[in-house]
């Protein structure tokens, strides 16, 4: 139930075409692009079989609309669970008065919890908000309320129909380079995928210095690029809910959440880890950092929401 006082914002308020979503969509074509080369080796037996792969690509992405298909996709892809109790009575009212802040009815959207000891929860697609156990349990309300606007801040990237769309096109793909890590550790397989990736790169060199560089030389070299440009996308897309959370009023409490927690490090006198190439999540103090420096700039941020 929304908390007393609270009225829903005005249709279509807070739907905004976000940089973060344009660029969402733009690393989205080689993923689907891999995925209509998987389906076609799929469907290399027989027609029959490419006819169906394809109908069953096609209806799964456009049954993704559905919620009962957006649940599952949040249960067994994403790997979420449903608040319990305390959870619930924690989330409702952070939760509707993130929503009021940004001006988006917060009935359109479901809190699903992600098990992890992270600030933020890795961002998911459609109408899904994913937060994380930790800044559930841990955080006072406003704090809770300042991570809840970030992660709100994903979902105002696209429109649900387009990022659930996008998402479940790229299942295929994304299967395929889940079978290929697992298969990249077995010894064998290992080293055949090895010798494998040396002659595709020396084919990749050979096909640019013959028709020189195309969209069709960045789809082949996004295998490779892959493990470090999605993971660098992904921390800048962090930063950018950041920047979205600090434009709704909640920069002092976010910033607040990675002081404590470098506080916390510092008390265990432990040192402070490098940034991986392939991690998806930014460093605290990268992101105190980075809020310190619009918090520094905007002295006057320091709305509050109307409740």
């Amino acid at each position: 139930m929304p908390p007393r006082g609270f009225s829903l914002p005005p249709a279509g308020r807070g739907r905004r075409w976000e940089l973060s979503g344009l660029i969402e969509l733009v690393m989205a074509f080689p993923w689907l692009w891999w995925s209509w080369l998987s389906i076609q080796l799929i469907g290399t037996p027989s027609t029959t079989v490419y006819v169906i792969a394809m109908v069953a690509w096609g209806a799964f992405a456009v049954g993704s609309l559905h919620p009962r298909v957006e649940d599952f996709l949040a249960w067994k892809v994403w790997r979420l669970r449903t608040p319990n109790a305390l959870e619930s009575q924690l989330i409702g009212p952070a939760w509707f008065a993130a929503c009021t802040a940004a001006g988006v009815d917060p009935n359109r959207y479901r809190v699903w919890i992600h098990e992890g000891a992270q600030v933020t929860a890795p961002p998911v697609a459609g109408s899904t908000v994913a937060v994380t156990s930790w800044s559930t349990l841990v955080l006072p309300a406003r704090n809770l309320e300042a991570v809840l606007a970030h992660e709100l801040a994903h979902r105002l990237a696209l429109p649900r129909p387009v990022s659930l769309f996008v998402y479940c096109l790229q299942l295929p793909a994304r299967m395929m380079g889940k079978a290929l890590r697992a298969a990249w550790k077995a010894p064998v397989v290992g080293f055949l995928l090895k010798v494998f990736l040396g002659i595709y790169a020396l084919g990749i060199i050979g096909i640019w210095a013959f028709w020189g560089f195309n969209y069709v030389i960045v789809f082949l070299l996004s295998p490779i690029l892959a493990p470090f440009v999605v993971p660098a996308a992904a921390r800048a897309s962090e930063k950018y809910a950041d920047r979205i959370a600090f434009d709704l009023g909640y920069g002092p409490a976010l910033a607040e959440v990675f002081t404590g927690r470098e506080f916390q490090r510092a008390q265990a006198w432990t040192t402070a880890p490098p940034q991986g190439l392939k991690d998806s999540q930014p460093l605290d103090s990268a992101r105190l950092r980075a809020l310190e420096r619009l918090i520094s700039s905007s002295p006057q941020n320091g709305h509050q929401p109307p409740f």
